[in-house]
């Protein structure tokens, strides 16, 4: 008699990567609210069709970016591939033919696009509460005119 014990089953959190659009271009597409999920490896943002984020500004370029997530998903980074105008990570990165580390809540601009970087567990996404996306980009209006002020 052979006997199968069924393996312990741990709490191992289901891990979602998105990105988000904060401010974009209504007129070609690219709208706020906007999300993309990322895969585990290499996530290449741009005009091109090929591309995982696909966009449709004229400000970013044909193959602008590499966001890549760690088969862990514990480790991101970002590379500009030789972008014209490069990706800039708040509040004052600027990448050019360069990498950078990401962290979840990081924004960056890719051209004229905004994004929020965000790594959600499951457990946290099932505590979430729906958020009015209209309400939030006032939101982040307000902070950017008043940020501004100080200068």
């Amino acid at each position: 008699m052979v006997l199968f014990r069924k393996k312990k089953e741990y709490d191992v959190p289901e891990i979602s990567i998105q990105l988000t659009i904060i401010e974009g271009n209504n007129d070609v597409g690219d709208s706020p609210g906007k999300v993309f999920q990322l895969a585990c490896g290499n996530n290449f943002i741009g005009r091109d069709s090929l591309c995982e984020v696909f966009l449709n500004s004229g400000t970013v370029s044909r193959r602008h970016a590499n966001l890549k997530v760690g088969y862990d998903k514990k480790t991101f980074s970002i590379t500009d591939l030789g972008s014209a105008n490069g990706v800039l990570i708040k509040p004052d990165i600027l990448l050019r033919n360069k990498k950078s580390s990401l962290t979840s809540g990081d924004e960056f601009h890719i051209g004229e696009i905004l994004f929020k970087f965000l790594v959600i567990e499951e457990q946290q996404s099932n505590l979430t509460m729906s958020v009015d996306v209209q309400n939030l980009l006032k939101e982040t209006r307000r902070v950017k005119r008043n940020t501004g002020k100080r200068k």
